[in-house]
């Protein structure tokens, strides 16, 4: 993450040692900043229902615009594995294992297939009131084609991409793999990590995860690994083309 005052360059820091180093975020100070911003972009987490933010797309005081990002359920609980080994103990072991606890808990995997499949169903169905205002983009065509995955995000939000920008992409996305020491570093081979869960999880465990998100899976375009050579061959490309365009 970053360095303290007293450490030397380069420390790296796990994620809760920056929040108690460098303290709360002063959210006066940023919402002053914000506010003399011409183009102000929030990520969030938190909404698991498109239709949630109607008020909002339709408040034409605010001129919302919504990119919504997402990923193979896949890579999403391997990630998460990784991320927060804590919570995820029980399909820790199993990867470590290769036998499943009982005690294992798939809801999660559940709840975040349907709040995908819920929100994508509405922005593929098109209602007038996201119209010229929503994006759907897979994490993994962002990951194989940064660049060209960026600029289409800047036309859609009528945006001039900055040459700086680009010369981050470029820099952050082309690496050779350098994040895979330290989760929260940016520098990395983009396209690799997109594809990495593949060689993290077990065969059974991605059939459980296919078995539970399958749907979810076929409606974003996602191929289903039916042997444990598919899933390690990465030759063969598990997101497979799909037309998603900004519907403007």
């Amino acid at each position: 993450m970053g360095g303290s005052p007293g450490g030397g360059v380069g420390e790296r820091w796990e994620e809760g040692q920056c929040v108690r180093r460098c303290g709360a975020l002063n959210l006066t100070l940023a919402s002053r900043v914000c506010s003399r911003r011409l183009h102000i972009a929030i990520k969030t987490v938190r909404i698991p229902e498109l239709r949630d933010l109607r008020p909002l797309l339709e408040d034409p005081r605010l001129n919302l615009k919504v990119v919504q990002l997402v990923r193979d359920p896949r890579g999403i609980l391997s990630s998460r594995m990784d991320t927060f080994p804590d919570s995820f103990r029980s399909w820790n072991m199993w990867r470590n294992s290769g036998r499943r606890p009982r005690n294992l808990d798939p809801s999660h995997l559940t709840a975040t297939c349907q709040d995908f499949l819920n929100s994508v169903s509405t922005g593929l169905a098109r209602p007038s009131w996201l119209k010229g205002r929503y994006m759907l983009l897979r994490y993994e065509d962002l990951a194989r084609e940064p660049e060209r995955k960026a600029q289409e995000m800047y036309r859609f939000l009528g945006l001039d991409m900055d040459p700086s920008v680009l010369r981050w992409i470029i820099n952050n996305t082309r690496g050779p793999g350098t994040s895979a020491k330290h989760k929260f570093g940016t520098v990395r081979d983009s396209a690799a990590t997109a594809q990495s869960w593949r060689l993290k999880l077990s065969f059974h465990m991605v059939q459980l995860v296919q078995n539970l998100c399958n749907i979810t899976l076929s409606q974003l375009g996602y191929r289903m690994v039916n042997s444990p050579q598919e899933l390690t061959n990465l030759s063969l490309n598990l997101a497979q083309h799909t037309n998603l365009l900004p519907f403007l």
